[in-house]
């Protein structure tokens, strides 16, 4: 019995839309083409723990990995002093390749850990505009700390920030991560982190486009006043870099 033409098409176009599927999904988990010179050369030398093979394969923003990747590697060979430090850990995504990248480092990590204050939201525009309190909410503590599956050099700060940057008033840092998406509070880690920043050493913020205007005032009101200038990263969603003069 032959099939009706419609349905042989429907079949037809239906196989095609599994093979682009199946070929997208080995290009993100299988394909190497991606990797960067060092990092297959670091492979071959048995550098790269198990654990980050495995986090590269899964993770889908292959710039911003090899970027922390790249960065953490030079902090280490330039012997740049400091701990790690992030604001906006969520559900620990990046909290736990930074922390492997370098596990001998203090890492602090400041979020609310139950999404936004409202406060902060005023004023937003663009993406930041539909946030609300409940964005980002559904994350904790332990969570975060049972996904990074990390030593006790990790460091958590659950409340407001700077409300809970006293214990580390006095700390150097070699590398920032900044992802918390609107104006204050990047402008508040900024103002914290950057004075307290090695020479040497690297504060990245998230989201520097123009879906999240707030990100782009705050970083640029500050490198208004710095010597360094911004580095750029075409990564998915525009991550940018202060490195300190040394």
């Amino acid at each position: 019995m032959h099939l009706p033409v419609f349905q042989l098409i429907n079949y037809i176009l239906i196989l095609i839309v599994l093979i682009f599927f199946i070929r997208l999904m080995w290009d993100v988990f299988f394909d190497n083409t991606y990797q960067p010179a060092e990092w297959k050369y670091a492979l071959k030398q048995g550098k790269i723990p198990k654990i980050l093979k495995k986090m590269e394969q899964h993770f889908p923003d292959k710039v911003r990995f090899f970027n922390w990747w790249f960065q953490v590697d030079r902090l280490r060979r330039e012997k740049i002093p400091g701990d790690f430090a992030e604001v906006g850990v969520y559900q620990g995504e990046s909290a736990k390749i930074l922390h492997h990248l370098d596990s001998d480092r203090i890492f602090h990590l400041f979020d609310t850990f139950s999404g936004f204050p409202s406060k902060d939201l005023v004023g937003e525009t663009g993406a930041a505009a539909t946030y609300t309190s409940k964005n980002f909410a559904d994350t904790s503590v332990h969570k975060v700390l049972d996904y990074i599956r990390g030593n006790d050099n990790i460091k958590v700060y659950p409340g407001y920030f700077p409300d809970t940057s006293n214990p580390i008033v006095d700390s150097r840092f070699a590398l920032v991560n900044l992802d918390v998406d609107l104006y204050l509070p990047t402008k508040a880690a900024l103002d914290f982190f950057y004075p307290r920043l090695s020479p040497g050493g690297v504060i990245l913020i998230h989201d520097y486009n123009h879906q999240w205007q707030g990100v782009i005032n705050a970083v640029n009101a500050l490198m208004e006043k710095i010597p360094e200038s911004l580095v750029l990263i075409p990564d998915q969603d525009g991550t940018v870099m202060i490195i300190r003069d040394k």
